[in-house]
């Protein structure tokens, strides 16, 4: 209800500033047509070379990239691993045994295919199987979420889904084999390793299983969510097709809507800058006359912002209409989402709120802060209000009390540290006598916190010290 309540004040200030950044964005009719361009041949490039998942021409050589990775990383693991038992005799080969060896070198406690290899109630996950359980599991996503919940997985020894819009811990069965040790011998050691876990079953995971990457199996094996899409599994709401979008976005990962999907849809959105940027550059340089310096595309050029917006929404234009096309004409949300770039559409409300922020940080701040005092005003009785008057009058009687008692542990450090330097200082200063320089080290010794009957106060306590 909060977020709906919002929903038009933020509506009505994005449209506002749309109105002045256009006005004052510094961009001639040429940027906005090279913008456009761009943009347009991205979105061509979307359209007939990444399509969606099963039918991507950029994808299939993603895949086979992603193949050649996994094997040369289970290849490097393999010669640095110094274990005398457990590790194969011989370095893995193919795609199913360099799987297998990862599998097998870096196990975890969450990686149950379906419900039945958890201690869980009927009903519960009963959707899991293995072509979503990378998803399901939160620990298998490749993003900050994914390592928090891998380490506290690890620790605790259960596992963390998510089933039905909430995040659930269960306990796996022993018979599941997926019981794991955790090595270190403390905790930094074990988050060490904790996290090596985590990275090493990742790439084990990456491009599916020993299973069903085995030879002559010709699928692609299901994949490892691209990061934070496990966030779509709380959205248990909406009706598509009589699913929730949280379901519907389960179906779209079978799909093979993957990390390496993932992938293939960064190609066109990265091209799409790297030509506006290029272009900006040498429009900077050759023809605005500018240094190569100031021909550096930053963020802080306001007009190369714009360019990338503009860009970037052409894409997206060009994408979410292929994606009508060969989705909702037919009555299908999951194709329509898998044709849809996650990756453009991301960037591009990336790069609109990083604009919001940069040119309206304080007037933002300043409207939220307006607009909950008229909406305080009409709420609270002037009880309500003397009282929250009060508490900050008390805040701010608190504030100055610390302000002068740090003000006064300032200058009590500072008279300590003039002192402690005072007396180094005169300790080794060689125009002064052997007794003075003495005295002085006494002093420093007293004041640097040395016990009383440590110090050696004179050349008889010194004879006595050495016999």
């Amino acid at each position: 209800n909060a977020c709906l309540f919002l929903f038009p004040f933020f509506i009505i200030m994005f449209l506002s500033v749309t109105s002045y950044e256009w006005n004052n964005a510094k961009c001639d009719k040429y940027d906005y047509m090279i913008a456009a361009f761009c943009g347009g041949i991205a979105g061509l490039v979307d359209v007939f070379f990444v399509g969606d998942p099963l039918n991507s021409v950029l994808g299939k050589n993603v895949d086979k990239a992603a193949d050649g990775f996994v094997k040369k990383a289970a290849q490097f693991f393999w010669k640095n691993d110094q274990r005398t038992t457990g590790k194969s005799k011989k370095m893995p080969e193919s795609l199913e045994q360099c799987i297998s060896y990862l599998e097998q070198a870096f196990p975890v406690n969450y990686d149950a295919r379906y419900a039945k290899d958890l201690d869980v109630e009927e009903g519960v996950l009963k959707g899991m199987r293995p072509g979503n359980h990378h998803l399901l599991s939160l620990a298998h996503s490749p993003d900050p979420i994914g390592l928090i919940f891998s380490i506290i997985d690890q620790f605790m020894g259960y596992a963390s889904f998510v089933d039905n819009g909430k995040i659930i811990h269960v306990i796996p069965k022993k018979t599941s084999n997926a019981i794991p040790y955790l090595q270190g011998t403390n905790l930094i050691s074990m988050l060490f390793c904790g996290f090596v876990n985590w990275i090493g079953h990742i790439i084990s995971d990456f491009v599916g299983s020993s299973n069903t990457r085995s030879a002559g199996k010709t699928g692609r094996g299901a994949g490892i969510p691209i990061p934070f899409y496990e966030l779509f599994l709380l959205c248990d709401f909406g009706n598509f097709d009589g699913k929730t979008l949280a379901e519907t976005m389960v179906e779209v990962f079978e799909e093979g809507y993957d990390a390496r999907f993932g992938i293939t849809m960064a190609i066109p959105v990265v091209m799409n800058e790297l030509m506006i940027k290029v272009i900006w550059m040498i429009r900077q340089k050759f023809i605005r006359g500018k240094t190569w310096k100031e021909s550096i595309p930053t963020q802080k050029h306001a007009d190369l912002r714009i360019m990338l917006i503009v860009g970037d929404a052409t894409l997206c234009v060009i994408d979410g209409t292929e994606a009508a096309i060969q989705g909702i004409s037919k009555g299908n949300i999951v194709s329509f989402i898998c044709h849809l770039n996650l990756v453009g559409w991301t960037r591009l409300i990336l790069l609109v709120l990083k604009e919001l922020r940069i040119r309206l940080g304080s007037v933002m701040g300043d409207i939220v802060n307006r607009f909950f005092n008229e909406m305080m005003e009409e709420i609270l009785t002037p009880a309500e209000k003397q009282r929250i008057r009060d508490f900050y009058s008390r805040l701010n009687a608190y504030d100055q009390q610390l302000a002068v008692l740090f003000s006064e542990f300032v200058a009590q450090i500072e008279k300590e540290y003039r002192e402690l330097y005072a007396e180094i200082d005169a300790t080794f200063d060689e125009q002064k006598s052997i007794e003075e320089r003495a005295d002085h080290s006494v002093k420093l010794a007293q004041i640097s916190g040395v016990s009383d009957d440590r110090i050696v106060k004179s050349i008889s306590e010194l004879d006595d010290l050495f016999g």
